[in-house]
């Protein structure tokens, strides 16, 4: 929320500087008409640039939680294939707006099938091979294992009633998939 409201003064105050300093005899300039304009006019073109970049936070996307353990190719094998439990792979980057709705929810849903399902996930950026090896054409892209086995994939961002029944499908339990949101 910080770098957010950083991001908007700083244009804020590039687009008043520029207002002040602009010499628009019409008043019809948009950003140099006056410096409240510019101001405004800024202080938007601050709020999308925090966005497009990915400033607020996008490292975060690349920690473990309790529910959801970040992995990379070296780890694959160890952590997917021979996992005992059914895995939930999410294939993402920090940059990518759907992944950063996508993380969240994933996270909350993965705490109702902690002990039926085991979550990763794997940056693309981080580990291209694996990227490659299982074709991932789009992100976000969750790929569901079974002893070690593709059983089923998800390309883009789900609704979450078809993720809970997915998640349900793959644990072997109904459970979970009439829980509330």
């Amino acid at each position: 929320m910080l770098a957010l409201i950083l991001c908007a003064l700083i244009g804020g105050g590039i687009g008043a500087a520029l207002g002040w300093s602009g010499k628009c005899s019409t008043g019809t300039c948009p950003l140099i008409a006056n410096w409240r304009r510019g101001a405004l006019y800024g202080m938007m073109v601050g709020i999308v640039f925090y966005f497009v970049t990915g400033v607020g936070g996008s490292a975060g996307m690349n920690q473990s939680t309790s529910n959801v353990k970040h992995i990379t190719g070296a780890e694959f094998e160890a952590e997917v294939v021979h996992s005992t439990k059914p895995v939930v792979a999410d294939f993402y980057a920090t940059w990518c707006g759907p992944c950063k709705i996508l993380s969240p929810r994933l996270d909350k849903l993965a705490g109702s099938f902690t002990n039926e399902i085991k979550f990763v996930k794997i940056n693309v950026d981080e580990s291209p091979d694996l990227s490659q090896r299982f074709n991932v054409q789009g992100i976000p892209t969750l790929l569901f294992f079974r002893n070690g086995r593709i059983v089923d994939n998800l390309l883009g961002l789900p609704a979450p009633d078809d993720l809970k029944a997915r998640l349900a499908s793959l644990s072997g339990t109904n459970s979970a998939a009439s829980d509330s949101r």
